[in-house]
C-alpha cells in the first residue's frame, strides 16, 4: 500500500528508520558475539575423531618432548598438554594421569627405524642395513651424490630413505601410522622435516639407473617441494585413518625462508609445528633482535591457520636470567594452542620442572607492542618484556599507578634496567 498523506510518510519513514537501526544493532551485537566466541572458543585439531590441542590462553603451558627417562607420568600428566615422542609403554599412565593429554608417536621423517615399537629410538639390530635395502628395496635408497654413499643425517645409521617416492609414504603409513592409530595415538610426530638438504641428498637407483633429483646444495627448490608434498601426501593419510591421527612436523629452515611459499605449504599440511631452534638457536645463541621479531611473527602465522605450535628452549644455563629470557619470550608470541619445553642441551628424555612455571600470569589482553625500546605484551595479571637487542641496555620506566613484583616474590621499582638479551615476567599485586 502507497500512503499518499504527510502524516503517514513520516510514520512509514520512523519505522523503517526504527527496523533499520535494529538490523545495525542486530548485527553489530552478532559480530561482537562472534568475536567474543572465537577468543574463547577452545581450540581444536578441526579432525573429526580426533583429540583436541589444549587450550592455552592462560598463565604457562608446557609439553614434554620424549619420556625415555621418566617413569611417574600419571603422577606428572597434569602438568603437560602433550607429549612429541611417546613411549607405547607409558601411554596408559599418561592418560591415567590426565586424560585430555595428547600423545604422538615418534616418527624419524625419511629415516628408517625399524618396526613399530613406540620407543625414542630403536637398538640398531632391530633396525635394517643398508645390505638389507639394498636386496628388498633398492630404489628406496637415497644417496649422496657420489651415488654410492647414503645420505645420512647426524651421523645416524638409519638409512635414509626416498621420501618423495609414494611406495615409501605408503610403506611408513601401513609400518607406523596404522599401528600408531589403533594403540592410541594421537597423531604422528615428524622429526627434522628440514627446508633444506643438509646433508648432501642427491637421488636413487630406477631399475638400475641413477636418477638424480636435487642438486646436493643445502637450498634446492625440488627438495622443499618434495618435502611439501610429503607432507600432504602424509597428513591426508592420516586423517583418513580409522581413528584419525594428526600431522606435527618438526619443521627447520633458515630465517630467510620464513617467507617462503613452499614454507606457508609446509604449515598448510601439518595440523602442528615443533619448533626445536626456538629463541635460543638450538642453545647455541639468544636471538638478535630480528630474528626474535620474525621468530614472534611465525609463531602468529602457524596460529593464525589454527595450528599448534610447540616451542623448544634448550638452554645453557637454567639460571634465573635464561629461564626468564625463554618464559618471557614465549608469552609475547603465546596464542590458544602454544606450549613449551625448557631444558638443557639435547636433554630432551628427562622431566624439566622449574617453580617459574606456576606464574599466574593470566589470558593476553592483545598483542605484543613497542615499549621503550623494548617489546612488551599485557596479561590479565602482569606484564611479559623482552629486550632482544644484542648490544644495548634500555631503561624501563613503569607506570607509578601499578605495582609489579617478579617471579620471585620481589617487588619491581618505577624504574629497571634491561641488558641486552633479557625477558622478565612481571606479575600485579593481588
Amino acid at each position: 500500500m502507497i500512503f499518499s498523506h504527510p502524516l503517514m510518510r513520516q510514520r512509514q519513514l520512523f519505522w523503517l528508520r526504527s527496523l533499520a537501526l535494529l538490523v545495525i544493532l542486530g548485527s553489530f551485537i552478532v559480530s561482537c558475539s562472534s568475536s567474543n566466541e572465537q577468543a574463547n572458543s577452545h581450540p581444536t585439531t578441526g579432525i573429526a575423531g580426533v583429540r583436541r590441542f589444549g587450550d592455552t590462553w592462560n598463565n604457562i603451558h608446557l609439553f614434554q618432548t620424549f619420556d625415555y627417562n621418566i617413569s611417574n607420568q600419571t603422577t606428572i600428566a597434569k602438568r603437560y598438554d602433550f607429549v612429541w615422542g611417546a613411549r607405547l609403554k607409558n601411554i596408559t599412565a599418561w592418560r591415567s594421569g590426565n586424560p585430555n593429554i595428547f600423545l604422538s608417536y615418534y616418527l624419524p621423517f625419511h629415516r628408517e627405524q625399524g618396526t613399530f615399537s613406540g620407543a625414542k629410538f630403536l637398538n640398531s639390530s632391530q633396525e635394517h642395513d643398508l645390505d638389507y635395502w639394498k636386496a628388498t628395496h633398492p630404489d628406496w635408497i637415497l644417496y649422496q651424490c657420489d651415488r654410492t654413499t647414503p645420505a645420512y643425517e647426524f651421523g645416524d645409521p638409519n638409512i635414509p630413505l626416498d621420501f618423495a617416492n609414494p611406495n615409501v609414504i605408503s610403506w611408513q603409513v601401513e609400518t607406523y601410522a596404522q599401528p600408531a592409530s589403533t594403540n592410541g595415538y594421537d597423531g604422528i610426530a615428524a622429526d627434522n622435516v628440514s627446508m633444506q638438504n643438509q646433508f648432501g641428498a642427491c637421488g636413487s637407483y630406477k631399475n638400475g639407473q641413477w636418477v638424480q633429483r636435487y642438486s646436493g646444495q643445502s637450498k634446492d627448490a625440488q627438495w622443499r617441494a618434495d618435502i611439501v608434498n610429503w607432507l600432504k601426501q602424509m597428513q591426508q593419510a592420516l586423517h583418513q585413518l580409522k581413528h584419525p591421527l594428526t600431522l606435527i612436523s618438526n619443521l627447520s629452515f633458515t630465517s630467510d625462508l620464513a617467507n617462503d611459499p613452499e614454507v606457508n605449504r609446509a604449515i598448510s599440511y601439518s595440523d602442528g609445528v615443533l619448533d626445536e631452534g626456538g629463541f635460543t638457536h638450538y642453545g647455541s645463541n639468544d636471538l638478535s633482535e630480528q630474528d626474535w621479531l620474525q621468530k614472534n611473527q611465525f609463531i602468529e602465522k602457524v596460529q593464525k591457520q589454527q595450528k599448534a605450535y610447540y616451542l623448544i628452549e634448550e638452554l645453557p644455563s637454567t639460571d634465573h636470567a635464561e629461564l626468564q629470557w625463554a618464559l618471557a619470550s614465549y608469552l609475547i608470541g603465546k596464542g590458544r594452542m602454544t606450549a613449551l619445553f625448557i631444558s638443557g642441551i639435547d636433554d630432551y628424555g628427562d622431566e624439566h620442572w622449574y617453580s617459574e612455571y606456576n606464574a599466574q600470569i593470566g589470558s593476553p589482553k592483545g598483542s605484543m607492542y613497542r615499549m621503550q625500546n623494548i617489546y612488551a605484551r599485557d596479561y590479565s595479571h602482569g606484564l611479559s618484556i623482552v629486550n632482544p637487542s644484542a648490544t644495548e641496555t634500555y631503561t624501563v620506566t613503569f607506570n607509578s599507578g601499578i605495582s609489579y613484583m617478579d617471579l620471585y616474590g620481589n617487588a619491581i621499582g618505577q624504574i629497571i634496567e634491561m641488558p641486552p638479551h633479557s625477558g622478565m615476567i612481571l606479575l600485579t599485586h593481588s
